[in-house]
């Protein structure tokens, strides 16, 4: 088993001072290249590009020292590439990392086995293997659906030109040692993008720097070889003349405009719903903040527009009737559309969001506990231009496409954190006048929201506990007083919605002074209001004495119809109120608007079970109801991936047995006799140069005569092998082809039992 002639050689141009610094600097032009990327493409900044980028340009410029051909290197690096980019988007490096830190401990199991007859445990292992199936047939599933806009599908389409051109990069920097050709690709695409988009330069500045100083390391200057002053002086200024350029070079390519890259680029803008796909957004400057308050524009509306219908609602939870009075209790719901979580003292705003584009029936908060209610909706918008998507409590999918705005998104939280708890949407919308959504909402009772603690996650606790400075004292002071030896959050939260409610509802009122801040308007001069001075004074006073809030604007429930089973929301039902967090179980309406009723909480909750999540009911062609199945990727059926993963584990394993030469068809006995050799001098170590083929096989034989049932028949194997490896090589007498035969058959069994000699040796 000798190395290839050629091995030394590498190493030695692999590991020059040159090399070493060209791979860095090949490195930091794939950074500069993946930051670009992430910074033009949505959402992929959370997404493990770069670990991608740098297997594939490191290993494709090792490779490219080597003698093989180019067709065997792009192979190796692009298969590998493309496995890397699956494991990492589909997010299975935690599992695998925790399979590999398992395998002492199994073979250690192992090992018990053998001896003791202790079965080894092997759930952690069941465990893992779950997730990495389940994960991985989440992205094919969604491969295969063409869901682009997920972030997941996003990041592995944008790894393959990615894996292609920094593979270009590597292999053509130190196989051809022509820099400039080799980054001229990922350079151009580099630039395209972020001329495209808009976005900051520096990126293509420093991989322009590094170009420069590659070519100039790379080049074969004519200096003199002897170490004269002279020549240390060129040889020092031509360096110096290169980093400098390079600088040079590299503003320039900042502030410099392409006229090609502008002219494909304005091609492009007319097929703006490709980039869309794929990602690619213009910087366009939005303003999310609000004009003072949010339904001020609404007030003073003439009584005709104040009734006309906005959207109308299906919920499904109670059957139509004939009759136009019911027994039972309507549920009540509010169509949420808006939610803001920045007070300046004289409007709302929200703080910097992200946007995401979903297929229909993406789950984006999927969950069957029992802790959430399933409310599935069937909406229908009265005007073909709104594009707003309305819901309530928690959106947890849609059945058609739309576009959602996160201040945190669920694909941002780590595993350890529950969307439902953790996610933080501004808004959605969608092109479609009807549609179908679920919601979650949490099935709590007062009790437990009494219960929950007051320490609350670090980005709830910046985010919605903040207060502008401008806020009086006497508003502060109010809170403390409401709230004053009430100990939890819930009933303090109830004694500010109280409070408030006590305030007459008025829509004929002044707008807030310029200077003076909206709550403290409304609390101590106005005394009288609408929906926004009630939710906005509520979320200042909960904030002032620790309570994590925040504002929603849509609309009431609007006129429930017993015979169609349907909620008709008008203009004149829009309103504002207020949301609370509380730690384990997420956001909870409040209403403190004394012209609404108040939300119901019960303080325990009934003995029987809460609806799991079930398909929500759609419209078919023929006017029947029919059901979506919903897209829980965790129940998906994963018989695919199963025989996937079992081929490749297979094509491993044969390759494995391949090399270690069992499965080689052995012409000769000496084809066979140096696998003995190979195996044997793992067991029988420094073995000296010297030994014959006899001397070195009874000395193995002797390594080998130990208590073990597997190894005892071993040694007369070996010395079978060995006897009539030496009458093939040394005796005039050839072997028959039945004795080659038989020394196969004794070789597969002999085999196993040096492999486990080997182990058991470890």
């Amino acid at each position: 088993m000798r190395p290839p002639r050629n091995d030394i050689k590498i190493m030695k141009k692999l590991f020059t001072l040159r090399s070493l610094f060209s791979l860095t600097l090949l490195l930091i032009a794939a950074s500069a290249f993946v930051s670009g990327l992430k910074e033009s493409v949505l959402n992929v900044q959370y997404a493990a590009v770069f670990p991608v980028a740098a297997f594939a340009v490191t290993l494709s410029y090792i490779f490219g020292f080597s003698t093989w051909s180019a067709r065997r290197v792009w192979s190796i690096v692009l298969i590998t590439g493309f496995i890397v980019a699956f494991i990492e988007s589909a997010r299975l490096v935690e599992p695998i990392k925790i399979i590999i830190q398992s395998i002492p401990q199994l073979e250690l199991g192992l090992i018990r086995w053998v001896f003791y007859e202790e079965v080894p445990d092997i759930s952690i292992f069941q465990t893992q293997l779950n997730e990495i199936i389940t994960a991985s047939n989440a992205l094919i599933s969604r491969l295969l659906n063409t869901a682009i806009e997920h972030p997941s599908v996003r990041e592995f389409l944008w790894d393959i030109p990615l894996l292609l051109l920094v593979t270009w990069t590597g292999w053509g920097t130190s196989r051809r040692n022509q820099p400039l050709p080799a980054l001229a690709p990922s350079l151009a695409f580099h630039a395209f993008i972020l001329n495209y988009t808009g976005k900051d330069t520096l990126s293509l500045q420093i991989a322009v720097f590094v170009l420069i100083l590659l070519i100039g390391i790379n080049q074969k200057w004519n200096i003199s070889q002897q170490k004269t002053e002279n020549s240390e002086r060129a040889a020092r200024e031509t360096y110096s003349a290169v980093i400098v350029l390079s600088i040079a070079l590299a503003i320039i390519a900042g502030i410099t405009p392409s006229i090609s890259i502008e002219e494909i680029a304005q091609k492009l803008t007319s097929k703006d719903e490709i980039a869309k796909a794929i990602g690619l957004e213009r910087e366009i400057a939005q303003s999310y903040s609000v004009s003072g308050l949010p339904r001020q524009h609404l007030i003073g509306l003439s009584p005709n527009l104040s009734q006309t219908v906005v959207f109308t609602v299906k919920t499904g939870e109670l059957a139509p009737t004939e009759n136009a009075i019911i027994n039972e209790a309507v549920p009540r719901h509010y169509w949420r559309w808006l939610t803001y979580d920045i007070y300046n003292g004289q409007g709302w705003a929200t703080s910097p969001v992200k946007n995401a584009s979903y297929t229909g029936n993406e789950a984006l908060i999927p969950s069957s506990s029992e802790k959430y209610q399933v409310i599935h909706q069937q909406v229908e918008k009265a005007f073909t231009q709104d594009s707003r998507l309305y819901w309530t409590g928690s959106l947890a999918s849609a059945a058609q496409p739309f576009n959602a705005s996160w201040r945190i998104s669920p694909e941002s939280l780590s595993l350890s954190i529950d969307p439902f708890l953790g996610a933080d949407m501004l808004g959605a919308i969608t092109d479609e006048q009807i549609y179908q959504a679920d919601s979650l909402l949490p099935t709590v009772s007062a009790n437990q929201l009494r219960e929950s603690s007051q320490v609350y996650p670090q980005e709830i606790d910046t985010r919605y506990l903040s207060l502008p400075e401008t806020v009086p004292p006497r508003v502060l002071d109010l809170a403390q007083e409401i709230t004053v030896n009430i100990a939890n959050p819930y009933d303090k939260a109830k004694a500010i919605e109280n409070y408030l409610r006590n305030y007459p509802y008025s829509l004929d009122v002044a707008s807030p002074p310029p200077n003076q801040d909206v709550a403290d308007y409304f609390l101590f001069d106005l005394r009288t209001g609408y929906c926004d001075y009630y939710a906005t004074s509520m979320i200042v006073l909960a904030r002032a004495v620790g309570l994590p809030t925040r504002l929603v604007i849509g609309y009431a429930s609007g006129i429930y119809d017993p015979t169609t089973a349907e909620y008709t929301v008008h203009e004149a039902d829009a309103h504002s109120w207020v949301e609370i967090y509380f730690t384990g179980v997420g956001w909870v309406e409040f209403e403190p608007t004394a012209s609404q009723l108040q939300f119901a909480i019960p303080d325990n909750l009934p003995e029987e079970s809460i609806s799991s999540l079930r398909p929500f009911p759609i419209a078919t062609e023929g006017g029947a109801n029919g059901y979506a199945l919903e897209r829980n990727f965790a129940q998906t059926e994963f018989f695919p991936i199963a025989v996937g993963v079992f081929f490749i584990i297979l094509f491993f394993s044969l390759w494995f047995l391949h090399r270690q030469g069992l499965l080689k068809s052995h012409k000769t006995i000496s084809s066979i006799y140096d696998y003995i050799f190979y195996h044997g001098k793992k067991i029988y170590k420094d073995a000296p140069l010297h030994e014959t083929p006899s001397l070195f096989a009874d000395k193995l034989r002797k390594q080998l005569r130990t208590g073990y049932p597997l190894l005892i028949p071993a040694p007369e194997e070996i010395k079978l092998l060995t006897d009539l490896y030496i009458q093939e090589t040394f005796s005039a007498h050839p072997i028959t082809k039945d004795e080659r035969m038989n020394a196969i058959k004794v070789w597969r069994k002999l085999f196993w039992r040096l492999l486990y000699a080997r182990f058991v040796r470890l």
